[in-house]
């Protein structure tokens, strides 16, 4: 189906070609497909390289307290608060567009830059106390240094964050994908090297979030949008995005730093074959997620705000049964292969070198406990995004907070018996409560007229 469109159309208009939600969903399941096989030969290369040792632990522990920064000032949530406003400015033009862009962008840079230094600076001291604190001081130094190199990516991702929403709030998926695809191309590059330090595997990681950026410009130059600083915290529209982004930005902060509890259990038995195994299991296991939930969730997230914008109740519910339905049937049948074929997989692609079979064996055994949760996993990735769809970023919010803690009281307190096992027990049981909360009040919402108009309030007034 997509191929046909691309086809018929010419290749100057490929970056604003509109596509359906189906067709957005398999080009988004074909991008991260593409990525998880660039991101396992990173994996393989990384693992050959540096194997499951401190060198390892110490870039998997930078790569949290960066990644988990960046998604507090970027990541989706700065694309899901700003998609439903352009479709309100889009019916006032193009300048409307280009103003709240314009707005929102210097707003979110005048936080972004302060955040980079500081976390920059203090990096050694969250490291220390939060980030990992069973790992060694010299580990910890050398997390220190790859963290301030990779902070540097928040700047990056916050510019690609906003510009993006231009293209996904239009159904023009194709350049917003792409650079999914392409995400681990630098940092290959960078390990096929002949003798590449933990730093050089830094700096290519940010690389990639450099591409990530660029590849967005030929789409976002057919647009002609005319951006500058500006500042007007008074807008409506401007106003309404902030509601969604500030509570959405917290809210998926606290849903990733569910790695920072990853990482620091797994680190409490001070063995960084721990963190390795945890890493590499994880890394296979959020494919299934990132396929059913991610890109679905996002393919059909502008057609559920366009119905919310449009207060059409029975296509919202459609909508969002038909996408949380068929990510969760894929979610289970990929769960269930990956508990079948999951040890001859890790076998294939990662015993080699460092890597033997008794680092395999422990990363299928986390793995297999993971799994179990898959078909959760995606219902909370699309549930959370109908919410904010509708104009509700709180819901979100507090579902991750409940989950969070559920996350970090049932790994604690199995930690000791369990040891590494105990972060994939507490990852299930804490889904489930998040899914419970988000689908209670998206159903509450729906069966109540009343209230679904007043959440539409939200979005519209």
């Amino acid at each position: 189906m997509i191929i046909q469109r691309l086809r018929q159309t010419p290749l100057r208009a490929w970056p604003i070609l509109s596509l359906s939600t189906t067709e957005g969903s398999i080009l988004f399941m074909i991008a991260f497909l593409v990525s998880a096989a660039l991101g396992v030969a990173r994996q393989t290369l990384f693992n050959y390289r540096f194997g499951i040792g401190e060198e390892a632990a110490a870039l998997y522990a930078a790569f949290r307290l960066s990644e988990t920064i960046s998604t507090l000032i970027a990541g989706g949530a700065l694309t899901n608060a700003l998609v439903p406003y352009l479709l309100i400015a889009a019916r006032q033009g193009e300048r409307a567009i280009s103003l709240l862009v314009s707005r929102f962008l210097s707003f979110m840079l005048v936080v972004a830059i302060p955040l980079t230094i500081g976390f920059g600076l203090n990096a050694a001291p969250l490291l220390r106390w939060i980030i990992a604190p069973g790992l060694d001081p010299a580990t910890q130094e050398l997390a220190a240094l790859l963290t301030r190199i990779l902070v540097a990516e928040i700047v990056v991702l916050v510019v690609e964050g906003i510009l993006s929403a231009i293209l996904i709030a239009r159904g023009q998926f194709l350049l917003p994908a792409l650079g999914i695809a392409l995400r681990n191309s630098v940092i290959i590059t960078v390990l096929l090297t002949p003798a590449p330090t933990i730093i050089d595997a830094a700096i290519g990681s940010l690389g990639d979030s450099i591409i990530q950026l660029l590849i967005l410009i030929p789409g976002l130059v057919h647009h002609r949008l005319q951006l500058r600083p500006a500042w007007n915290l008074r807008d409506p529209l401007m106003r309404g995005t902030l509601r969604l982004a500030i509570p959405g930005s917290i809210s998926a902060t606290i849903n990733y730093s569910n790695a920072i509890v990853d990482t620091a259990i797994a680190s409490l038995g001070a063995q960084a074959a721990g963190l390795g195994a945890l890493h590499n299991a994880l890394l296979l296991g959020y494919l299934p997620q990132r396929l059913c939930g991610i890109a679905i969730g996002q393919a059909a997230f502008p057609y559920l705000a366009a119905a919310a914008v449009a207060r059409d109740r029975d296509l919202f519910r459609r909508r969002w049964l038909a996408a949380t339905g068929i990510g969760a049937a894929l979610a289970a049948l990929s769960g269930l292969a990956l508990a079948i074929g999951g040890r001859r997989l890790i076998q294939l692609i990662f015993e080699r070198g460092a890597f033997d079979s008794v680092a395999g064996d422990l990363t299928f055994a986390i793995l297999f406990i993971f799994v179990i949760g898959l078909p959760i996993y995606v219902t909370v990735e699309i549930t959370g995004r109908a919410l904010i769809a509708l104009g509700d970023a709180h819901t979100p919010l507090l579902a991750n907070i409940a989950q969070l803690i559920t996350r970090i009281g049932v790994a604690m307190s199995l930690w000791q018996i369990a040891g590494v096992f105990a972060v994939p027990i507490a990852i299930v049981l804490s889904s489930f409560v998040e899914a419970g909360i988000l689908s209670g009040v998206i159903l509450a919402r729906l069966r109540q007229t009343q209230t679904w108009r007043a959440a539409h309030h939200m979005i519209i007034d």
